[in-house]
């Protein structure tokens, strides 16, 4: 138990070190983002417009027709509405339209919590299994191409993150878990043993 809990906290501590270089020194996440023209305006724009505090907002919103809508009124909406989704612009925004407490401290602290909880998961099914040292590492990469494809293709092929963001996110969760899993499976896992 001793190895299996060591292993897992060793590998929180080197994913948690790959995503803090993956960050802030390699700059291929900062690369795709994009700033406005005018900051100051689109920033009292969305302070004006915000209709219900912190959260998620869409551009056009997607909404459904009002209940008391006739059916002609409710086929005018939907109409109007697919033609400000293809004519643009398209938002899809986390807006947090006041003061906030942003704490690095807290945000790193969470995010090695975090680190910590997959490697426990990974050490926990990679301890079932009877692989071969190559075979844990490949095991846990496939554990890190499964995060991103479920989690940042989907807001490719829903919310238009661009295809170039999707597929940095997805090699970034990749190689953090080649090399999680590169120092999980010294610690974590059976051997094979060939029998007669």
């Amino acid at each position: 138990m001793g190895k299996f809990i060591l292993g897992a906290v060793l590998t929180a501590m080197t994913v948690f070190v790959w995503e803090a270089v993956s960050w802030t020194a390699i700059g291929w996440h900062q690369n795709g983002f994009r700033a406005f023209r005018d900051e100051s305006t689109v920033s009292e724009a969305i302070k004006a417009n915000v209709t219900s505090g912190h959260g998620i907002y869409l551009l056009p919103a997607m909404g459904e027709a009002p209940k008391v809508a006739t059916a002609e009124e409710k086929k005018a909406f939907e109409a109007q509405q697919k033609r400000a989704m293809k004519e643009g612009p398209y938002v899809y925004a986390i807006v947090r339209p006041g003061r906030g407490d942003y704490s690095m401290g807290m945000n790193m602290t969470l995010s090695f919590i975090r680190c910590l909880v997959c490697a426990f998961l990974i050490a926990g099914l990679m301890s079932q299994a009877t692989l071969s040292y190559p075979a844990r590492i490949a095991f846990a990469a496939a554990a890190g191409l499964f995060a991103g494809l479920t989690s940042d293709l989907p807001m490719w092929i829903w919310f238009e993150n661009p295809g170039r963001d999707a597929v940095v996110n997805i090699a970034d969760h990749l190689i953090a878990w080649i090399l999680g899993g590169a120092v999980l499976g010294i610690f974590v896992g059976k051997d094979p043993v060939a029998e007669r």
